[in-house]
């Protein structure tokens, strides 16, 4: 019995992968709303959206290129299926979605330099090897079990301090905080991904973190990338408005906690998205609670 073959669209959506899509939006209008009063510019707003859409599109379709092209991916992968390993999409189509989502990122991103801070320059420089060079490349940084951390950087500081740059906007205490917090649920994406797959990936030589630390070190890892940024701004001394707000974050934070103890393999797949809704609620709460400390 032959699995029936969907359409072409339904295959670019789900190729482009648009639960993701949270993880990109949350640290960067989080880093819009830390923008110094006087300094805030719609449009700059729009274009660095867009520019994060664009690049977490773009990573999506490398990752489906790169580890089809690799032999990562094969028949028994138990994450949702890729584009090129089942012969959905060629290598060619998948190059030529990068290039127009790359391109949309290029795009946006020197408006913003053109009309931001230099640093700007810096971070796209580092933003497009980032995406390239995850699992693309004669040595891919995922490889070596550096993708979270790669993750925390592009998500947390980079998409946040950017954010503030792109606007001209001076760098708070709470801006560096910030940064430094949101993007570790962000990373928590990548811990579920990497657990799931980490028999298949030691197969491949795709040495993760997963790999290297095992499956109960790598469940706490998961933890602290989830329940560190919570502990880490307790509101003491606030309304009580904000203390709800941190249970019900707080509530959430142990159900995603409680479930990767209790999945593994193809059932961490829902986990995914759920983790990536979290670190948007993540991204709301630090909003609120940074601007408790500013006030």
């Amino acid at each position: 019995m032959t699995t029936a073959v969907p359409t072409k669209m339904i295959i670019w959506v789900q190729t482009l992968r648009p639960r993701t899509l949270p993880a990109a939006v949350g640290p960067v209008l989080l880093g819009q709303a830390l923008v110094v009063p006087g300094h805030f510019s719609v449009s700059t707003a729009v274009l660095c959206l867009a520019c994060a859409l664009a690049l977490q599109l773009a990573v999506n379709l490398a990752n489906d290129l790169f580890d089809g092209l690799s032999g990562v991916d094969q028949h028994d992968r138990l994450g949702p299926t890729r584009a090129l390993q089942a012969g959905w999409l060629s290598a060619g189509e998948l190059r030529a979605g990068l290039v127009v989502t790359l391109g949309v990122a290029v795009a946006t991103g020197l408006w913003l330099t053109l009309f931001g801070h230099w640093l700007l320059w810096l971070l796209g420089g580092l933003a497009l090897l980032g995406v390239l060079g995850y699992s693309g490349g004669k040595c891919p940084y995922a490889n070596r079990g550096l993708g979270e951390f790669a993750v925390w950087g592009f998500f947390g500081p980079v998409a946040v301090l950017g954010s503030l740059l792109a606007q001209q906007s001076p760098i708070t205490r709470e801006a560096v905080a910030a940064g430094l917090l949101v993007g570790l649920p962000v990373a928590a994406i990548l811990v579920v991904n990497n657990l799931r797959d980490r028999h298949t990936d030691a197969r491949a030589g795709k040495i993760t973190l997963a790999v290297r630390m095992g499956p109960r070190a790598t469940r706490r890892l998961f933890a602290i990338l989830t329940m560190g940024p919570l502990l880490s701004t307790l509101p003491m001394g606030a309304a009580a408005w904000a203390w709800g707000a941190w249970g019900i974050t707080g509530l959430a934070a142990l159900g995603l906690v409680r479930e990767i103890q209790r999945r593994d393999g193809a059932a961490l797949n829902g986990l995914l998205g759920l983790t990536a809704l979290y670190s948007l609620v993540m991204a709301l709460w630090l909003w609120l609670r940074l601007g408790i400390v500013a006030g």
